[in-house]
């Protein structure tokens, strides 16, 4: 038996031996994982019958679940090819009757166009997610399954024409007027959000990554093309003369035409310092290279005098910047009034009201960090952060205070 027949063999009884977890998947849209089915939901991955669906849970994988509705004769509507508009419209029209249902009150319909939502969305990322895979791996390995340069080009072009709707499909997208679409129903809301419009810019630039790297390979197959061709045919001929041996041109006065047009080797000699028999010209050049080195090295070189100006020159008054200025006014305050805090941005708005804020904030700030203000006690005032961490603190004022005694 061969392996593609035992790994065949293998999945069979994967999808024999826990078909009730398969089933719970595929009818509730998501099965968790527990301490008892973790280690057979992990192998059912690896068959790739179930993808991963948040930190704990798992899904039936896009194809298979194509496969089971089509066995099951399911009424799910499907649009998994590249015209994303259509697909739109098919997601419109099932959020429609999940909204009709829930005004309705009928749960069970509301759970039956939750699952179909959820599948059409879950469907467009596996599908994605396959394309931009396998594109990947035809860039990466230059076509690798195709021998001949013409079936590369083909494919190149191919999947070029394919990408380039797809990006500009995604480009043309706008799903944004969905979340207005399910805003009073907040579980749809989050599964949009999260599930479209987070992961559709992610696959628009790797799509687009892919895209120009297989543009760039197909300048390169164009420009081996025409070489690729004359050896094509040169060995179209061999095959039609297997008899062929090349002439014998060193007998000859002068070489055929053509092959002046042939790049020259470019070759390069020297003298082998173990043949003895060049020796002593070998050390005749040595000596004389000695000599024109000391005699390089001896000759005088001729200095420039530079011209003297007894003409004195103009002193020229150099302005201390406003900045500079007011600082040194602001730390010669701090330490007059000692053991009293004085606020940056209070003796900006006093003395320095033509410097912006944040301006003057950022030079006393740096002002503080001089080894000669170490003596100076800095309290930073932040402003209040928000839910998200930045990992930056923003000043919104600089208060100093000089001890008694340290001025």
């Amino acid at each position: 038996m061969s392996q593609a027949e035992q790994s065949l063999e293998r999945l069979f009884k994967a999808l024999a031996n826990h078909s009730d977890l398969i089933a719970k998947a595929y009818f509730n849209g998501t099965i968790y994982s527990d301490s008892q089915n973790q280690r057979t939901l992990n192998q059912l991955k690896q068959f790739k019958v179930l993808v991963d669906h948040g930190d704990d849970g798992f899904r039936i994988a896009g194809r298979l679940s194509q496969f089971l509705d089509s066995a099951l004769s399911s009424d799910r509507i499907r649009r998994l090819d590249t015209d994303l508009s259509s697909w739109i419209d098919t997601l419109e029209q099932q959020i429609g009757l999940y909204q009709d249902a829930w005004r309705e009150n009928r749960l069970d319909d509301v759970d039956h166009y939750l699952l179909e939502i959820q599948r059409l969305v879950f469907d467009l990322a596996d599908n994605l997610e396959e394309n931009t895979s396998y594109l990947l791996m035809l860039v990466n390995s230059r076509f690798a399954n195709v021998r001949t340069l013409a079936e590369k080009q083909k494919q190149n072009s191919f999947y070029i024409a394919r990408l380039e709707k797809l990006v500009n499909a995604i480009s043309a997208l706008q799903p944004e007027f969905l979340l207005e679409y399910v805003e009073e129903q907040p579980e749809l809301h989050q599964l949009l959000e999260r599930q479209l419009l987070r992961l559709l810019p992610k696959y628009q630039q790797r799509l687009q990554d892919i895209l120009d790297k297989l543009k760039i390979f197909l300048f390169e197959l164009r420009q081996i093309e025409v070489r690729a061709q004359l050896v094509q045919g040169f060995a179209f001929y061999l095959r039609q003369n297997p008899d062929y041996q090349p002439l014998d041109w060193s007998e000859h006065d002068q070489i055929p035409q053509h092959w002046n047009r042939i790049q020259p080797l470019a070759l390069s000699a020297h003298a082998d310092p173990l043949d003895h028999a060049v020796e002593q010209e070998l050390v005749e050049i040595a000596q004389k290279i000695r000599i024109d080195s000391d005699a390089l090295l001896a000759k005088q070189k001729q200095r420039r005098l530079n011209s003297i100006n007894l003409t004195p020159t103009e002193k020229q008054t150099l302005q201390v910047p406003k900045y500079r200025r007011q600082l040194a006014a602001y730390m010669a305050k701090v330490r007059q009034q000692a053991g009293r805090p004085l606020s940056a941005l209070a003796f900006q708005q006093v003395f320095a009201n033509d410097i912006e804020p944040t301006i003057w904030l950022a030079c006393v700030m740096n002002e503080c960090l001089k080894q000669q203000h170490k003596s100076l006690q800095v309290e930073w005032r932040e402003v209040g952060q928000g839910t998200g961490f930045t990992g930056n603190k923003k000043i919104c004022d600089i208060v100093l205070c000089c001890q008694a005694g340290e001025r």
